[in-house]
């Protein structure tokens, strides 16, 4: 499609009176590959779990590949879009098999398909090999690490292979093998392939050279959204973070450097009561 492969206009999730997320207005692009970065509770996963069809909004409008999610389409709309989200899979995984796990990203349900073939079954036990957890793939979710939980469920986000990807802090529990293994395949699908990816991370390390535009989310809302170039500078960031921060230049290797002081130490004084 020549247009936004997602829209979202006036965006809002509120559970109560609180918003977790107000008035995102968003246009991306087929082939675009987005950083999403925020401070804790800004609503990055909130965002990403709505854009991929398994979150709820309250109010707004909400396009992905061109039309809204509807009972009819949702289904057929997950299965062109990978998601890896611990903090929302590890809610409702437990004890289902790995192998299972894998394969219910072919369906866009949580659960496996009795139709699933043989074929199918192979690709996702090549997947778990490639990610060094093969043995595993009989095991109950919640058996394993954290780390092999992620591989998981980058296995069960790729085994579709989607038009979209979206990533919530995938190196979360990760060795540094699988963690530059999993940065090197994420650059790889973004200079090879069509694929459209969505990036969240608290590391600025993980800010690949690819991801040439960035959504900076602020308490909710967008606070700018820009080339990332534009958004990390020091001035930038500094007003973005209210607190005075150095962007290194090198757009190869995004470093932040902040000098924050901490008083923890004189809490654990034993005068102080």
């Amino acid at each position: 499609m020549s247009g936004p492969i997602i829209i979202c206009h006036k965006l809002g999730c509120r559970y109560g009176n609180k918003y977790l997320l107000q008035d995102i207005n968003l246009a991306i692009y087929p082939g675009e590959h987005w950083l999403i970065f925020g401070l804790n509770g800004s609503g990055k996963t909130t965002l990403v779990t709505i854009l991929a069809g398994y979150g709820y909004f309250s109010e707004g409008e909400l396009q992905v590949f061109g039309s809204p999610y509807t009972e009819e389409n949702i289904l057929a709309k997950r299965q062109r879009i990978g998601l890896v989200s611990g903090s929302f899979f590890d809610r409702y995984y437990r004890d289902e098999a790995v192998q299972d796990i894998i394969l219910s990203g072919l369906t866009g349900t949580l659960s496996c398909d009795m139709t699933i073939t043989d074929r199918q079954r192979q690709k996702a036990i090549a997947l778990l090999d490639a990610l060094g957890i093969g043995d595993k793939r009989l095991m109950p979710y919640s058996r394993l690490s954290k780390g092999q939980q992620q591989n998981v469920l980058i296995a069960r986000a790729l085994i579709a292979k989607p038009d979209i990807l979206i990533m919530d802090e995938p190196t979360t529990g990760l060795d540094v093998f699988n963690r530059e293994l999993l940065l090197s395949t994420i650059s790889d699908l973004a200079q090879n392939t069509t694929m459209t990816i969505l990036y969240i991370t608290h590391y600025t390390e993980e800010i690949l050279p690819e991801f040439d535009k960035t959504l900076l989310l602020k308490n909710g809302r967008i606070y700018r959204q820009d080339s990332t170039d534009k958004l990390f500078d020091s001035r930038s960031f500094s007003h973005f973070l209210n607190y005075p921060a150095t962007v290194g230049a090198d757009p190869r290797k995004r470093h932040v450097s902040l000098s924050v002081p901490s008083t923890i130490r004189e809490l654990l004084n034993p005068s102080v009561r």
